[in-house]
């Protein structure tokens, strides 16, 4: 491992970004549930990384939407 950096969005270690070498991408490691659909993700730079972690850790922060049905019975 030549270079990693630990990540942290809003205070809560999410994971690692690490590089194999000099010339290689940043490869992803998630820590966190909200962005478990990351890890292993190969990212061009460290900065890429981070916003695409911070993106999805505050998506996964919202709350679903709640579904209506479009027709309700009333008794």
């Amino acid at each position: 491992m030549f270079e990693s950096s630990v990540i942290e969005i809003d205070g809560v270690f999410i994971g690692i970004v690490f590089q194999d070498g000099p010339d290689e991408p940043y490869t992803f490691r998630a820590m966190h549930e909200r962005v478990t659909q990351m890890d292993g993700d190969i990212l061009p730079s460290y900065e890429d990384a981070v916003a695409r972690a911070r993106t999805r850790f505050r998506l996964g922060r919202c709350k679903p939407v709640r579904s209506l049905d479009t027709a309700r019975r009333y008794a």
